[in-house]
Parts: structure tokens; sequence; C-alpha cells
């Protein structure tokens, strides 16, 4: 068989080996008989053209430069946009899959802030009632009694982070009614005032 012929042979036997190696898994052995091929073919190629005609030889390093990455390339472009390649690569996971809790988290996040009351002992989780909702809820690392105020700091996953607050939020402080001042004649003596009478 014609050196050049097998040039072509070797170079393109190696093009669909890339897709192979991709596509079938061998453990290497595809990858292994396409590096094979383009070495066959580049011997072939030196024994052809390196002498008699060095344009073609350079030509040939430059397509081999170029179309050995570009099929690569393609092949990864071909394997994860079609139904076959869906099936030998797992699809990359959605924002939703990588946070399941996302919108949970951020309805947590709105509560910080805001008071309530611990439901049990919390040592250190437990449940709490924050703007009439119960939650799963972890504490400061301290022991926070059964009823006793709590404000909440911060999210963990799909838990707020309470501390003990120091004010119950359910207590009013409305100031008391003060009494009428004491005038100076209300603190008199009522004997001394009947002695001065009748002297």
């Amino acid at each position: 068989m014609d050196p050049q012929l097998l040039v072509f042979v070797f170079f393109f036997a190696g093009i669909l080996l890339i897709f192979a190696e991709l596509f079938v898994p061998s453990g290497g052995t595809i990858a292994l008989m396409c590096a094979c091929c383009f070495l066959i073919s580049g011997y072939y190629a030196y024994q052809s053209w390196y002498a008699a005609y060095p344009f073609l030889w350079w030509l040939y390093l430059g397509a081999i430069i170029i179309l050995i990455p570009a099929t690569i390339f393609g092949a990864f472009q071909l394997l994860t946009r079609t139904s076959l390649g869906n099936r030998v690569l797992m699809p990359a996971p959605t924002l939703e899959e990588v946070t399941p809790y996302q919108e949970e988290q951020a309805r947590l996040e709105r509560l910080i802030g805001q008071q309530g009351r611990a439901l049990n002992l919390m040592t250190p989780g437990g449940m709490v009632l924050v703007n009439g909702e119960r939650l799963h809820a972890t504490s400061d690392g301290l022991v926070i009694e059964a009823e006793s105020p709590i404000e909440v700091i911060a999210v963990r996953g799909t838990r707020v982070v309470v501390r003990e607050a120091t004010t119950d939020p359910q207590i009013s402080f409305e100031p008391r009614e003060q009494s009428p001042p004491v005038s100076q004649t209300d603190t008199i003596d009522p004997w001394l005032s009947e002695n001065e009478n009748g002297s």
C-alpha cells in the first residue's frame, strides 16, 4: 500500500479513536491505540514528505497540532449535548440541587433579630416559637430553659440559632402612674401644728 495513503488512513483512524475513547469505557486501551495510530501516521508522513516535499510535511504537522485538540473539544461538546452523552456522563447538578433548602434558608434569615420563646429545654437543640411559628433551633452554646425569651441571631442550614433574650417580648414595660407630689405642708407633724395653735 502507498505510504502516503497510510498517512491518511492512520490519521483518520486516530481521529475516530478519540471519539471512541470518550464514548466507550476501555480503561485507556483505546487511547493507547489512538496514540499508536498518530505515531504510525507521523512515521509514514516523515518517510514520504520530509525530504521530498517539506511543505507537505510541515502542513501535516500543523494539521496534527490543530485537528487533535479541535477533535477532542468537539467530542466533548457532542458528549454533553446528546442523549448518548447524557447516559455516559452524569449531568451537572443545578443550583437548586446543590442547595436544596436555599428558599427555606432565605426565609429563615429574615427572622434574624426577631424574638420569641423557647418551647422546651434547649441543650442545645429544641423548638422555639417565633411570630407564631414553631421552628427547629439551636442555642448559641448555652442551655436555655423552657418558656425563656429568645432572640434569633443566625441561621444554620434549616435551623435558626438563638440566644436567650435580655427582655421578654410579651412583657410590656408601660410607665406606672406617678402619685402626685407631696407638698411640704403634708409632711408637717399634726402634733406640732396643734401645739403651735395652742400657744
